[in-house]
């Protein structure tokens, strides 16, 4: 079967189960999860780059969820946006620097780890509180965004290992000569 074919079939396959069993858990986060499935796709969706791919999407939460604590603890008495915008501009460079650590270095999931952790916080009531933030359950954005997004690279990877069964196309390589 061509590989088109193979991670169709294998991505509707592992996204049916998937959107059930997130649905059996109301607490983890669907979307964030196929996030980190997208994440680890489009990095080489290969072993090789579940461990970095992993380690830059809790990073960006972390980054995040501590950018959270210092804005919602009200250590900076400036107007909100004007804190969000300094903490933006220290944060921003700071991951982009972090990536030269060779675990951090796929700075889009960095990104997309931070941006998941803001649209969490922000959108769902009483998430975006240092009660809910450092609490240990599934109401803290650096837990449930951070499980789930992990969540989301191994349904990637599983996806990948069975597509990867269903190929019998040639390698691409082998086709050229």
């Amino acid at each position: 079967m061509p590989a088109l074919h193979a991670y169709a079939i294998s991505g509707a396959l592992v996204a049916s189960i998937a959107t059930w069993a997130f649905l059996q858990f109301p607490g983890l986060l669907i979307w964030c999860a196929f996030i980190g499935w997208a994440c680890f796709l489009h990095s080489g969706g290969s072993r090789s780059v579940l461990g970095t791919v992993s380690a830059c999407l809790v990073f960006g939460v972390t980054s995040a969820w501590a950018f959270a604590l210092i804005v919602s603890a009200g250590y900076i008495t400036l107007p909100l946006p004007v804190t969000a915008a300094i903490l933006v501009a220290m944060l921003a460079p700071f991951i982009i620097l972090m990536s030269k650590l060779s675990i951090l270095s796929v700075i889009p999931a960095s990104f997309y780890g931070f941006a998941s952790c803001f649209a969490y916080i922000a959108q769902t009531p009483e998430r975006f509180t240092l009660q809910a933030m450092t609490s240990l359950s599934l109401e803290n954005t650096l837990i449930v965004v951070s499980i789930s997004l992990l969540i989301g690279v191994g349904l990637g990877f599983v996806q990948t290992l069975i597509a990867s069964r269903m190929i019998t196309e040639p390698p691409m390589a082998a086709k050229e000569n």
